[in-house]
Parts: C-alpha cells; structure tokens; sequence
C-alpha cells in the first residue's frame, strides 16, 4: 500500500514537472505611473514556458504576435514607453535574457541583453498564496529591492519579466516600495507550437535605450526626422510634415506616466 500511495506522489510530482516544462503563467501587475499616484493601474501578463525557453509579455503583445504569424503583420504598438513594454526573452540553456524594445511612431523593435546578475538571497519564512506554499527571497534589480515568493510546488526556475533562478516558480514579486508589483492569477496549458517571438531589428546598450527615449521623450515624431538614431530603420519622407501641434498633444498624455521599473535607466524630463 505504501509502495502504491508513493508511487502514484511521484506519477504526480513528475506529471507536474512535465506540464509546468510547456505552460503559460499568466501575472496581473499592478503598478502606479508615478510614485506619488494613489491610482493602481492593472496589466496581465502571459509567461508562455516551452521547456527552456520562455518569453514575458503583456496580453496586448501577445495577442499581436499571434495575428504576425496568422497573417504576416503585428498590431500596432503603444504610443509611449509604458508597462506594456516589459517583454522579455528568457533562455535556461543559454542564460540570455532579452528585454524588447518597441518604439512608438516608427514602430522599430530593438533588444537589449541583460546582464545583471540576480544574486538571491532566500530567506526561511514561509506562506501560503493561493494554492502554493511559497517560500520569501530578495534581490535588487533596476534599482529597486524586490521580495519575492516562489514555490517548489511548480519546480521551475521562472518568474514573471527579468526574474528567474530561484528554486521553483515565483508566485508573486514586489518592490519595497510597492510600485510594481507581480502575482501569478492563473496558469493555462500551452498549446501553440512555439513561442511566437517578434523578431528584433539589432541589439542595443542601455546607452542607446536611454537616447531613443529621450528623443521621444522631447519629440516623439523625430525619429521620422533626419539625424536620429533610429533613422536607419526609419525612411525620411515625413521631414516636411508640421507635427508641432501633435507633438504638443502627445506629450501631454505620455510625460506625466513616465515612470520606468529601471529607475537606474530612468531619464530626466
């Protein structure tokens, strides 16, 4: 009988194990666009996980990418730097991390690869959320210090947006100061054959981020403009059009929510 019940624990450890390789995980962010906001924005996230490789991406995103491949073309992106953007590539085998770029009005796609190390520290504490007993770690990241909570009830080493390498799946991410914070809403079989990642232009430094947002950030249709660093990817035919009053309009709405999770890449406006 024993030999049975232990049997039929390890039929179902290793079943989980399996189904956990090939799943999506889908993460409700909540996040304030400015520090001092008393207003909660709410963002879903998928985690699609195909053994070890996975990609973060909002649900926006997603859906855009799954219409590139059924007909040849994404939606369009948003028109600012938001948190929609936390779009990542994550390779277990390789240990590359790659956080897309979207840029807004040209619609160009880079990648930065990313480098920092998440130097862990699990603490003993204990808690239960939702269904999983979640176990309390920290680390720093963008600046910021962030507590997280990962269960071995999912044994693998994911988590939502850049985080990764802990003994299990993180169920639940926050900032010390509540910013930005992660927690796992609901987990879905995958079924797509691959992972559907939009493919990027090149590879740029945090230098070359901070630079495209900044031009932006001054005037978001430059980039059709001669002379900026996306002119490359961008053709000059709009350089005679008078975009003064659009311009105006746009960064009415767009600079009030900038506010970055990488506050340590943040720009001054």
């Amino acid at each position: 009988m024993f030999k049975k019940n232990l049997t039929l624990i390890l039929i179902l450890i290793i079943s989980n194990f399996i189904a956990a390789q090939k799943s999506s995980f889908i993460y409700e962010l909540k996040y304030k666009t400015r520090p001092d906001s008393l207003i909660i924005d709410k963002i879903n996230f998928y985690l699609d996980v195909n053994n070890g490789q996975s990609v973060f991406r909002s649900e926006m995103f997603r859906k855009s990418d799954s219409l590139r491949i059924k007909r040849g073309f994404p939606n369009g992106f948003e028109i600012e730097f938001n948190n929609n953007q936390l779009y990542t590539e994550k390779n277990r085998d390789t240990d590359i991390i790659l956080k897309y770029v979207f840029v807004p009005v040209v619609y160009a796609t880079f990648a930065i690869n990313i480098k920092d190390n998440l130097d862990w520290s699990i603490d003993s504490k204990k808690i239960k959320i939702g269904d999983y007993h979640a176990q309390k770690a920290t680390t720093e990241y963008g600046g910021r210090i962030w507590t997280a909570w990962f269960t071995t009830d999912i044994n693998i080493p994911e988590g939502p947006y850049v985080f990764k390498g802990l003994p299990g799946l993180i169920v639940k991410i926050s900032d010390d100061k509540e910013n930005f914070n992660f927690e796992l809403i609901q987990i879905k079989n995958f079924e797509w054959e691959d992972l559907h990642i939009v493919k990027y232009q090149k590879l740029i430094t945090w230098e070359d981020f901070k630079k495209i947002q900044k031009n932006f950030y001054i005037n978001p249709y430059s980039s059709l403009k001669k002379g900026d660093i996306l002119q490359e990817t961008s053709p000059n035919k709009f350089s005679e059009v008078d975009l003064n009053k659009a311009t105006k309009e746009l960064l009415e709405i767009i600079r009030p929510k900038y506010y970055p999770l990488e506050i340590n890449h943040k720009i001054d406006l």
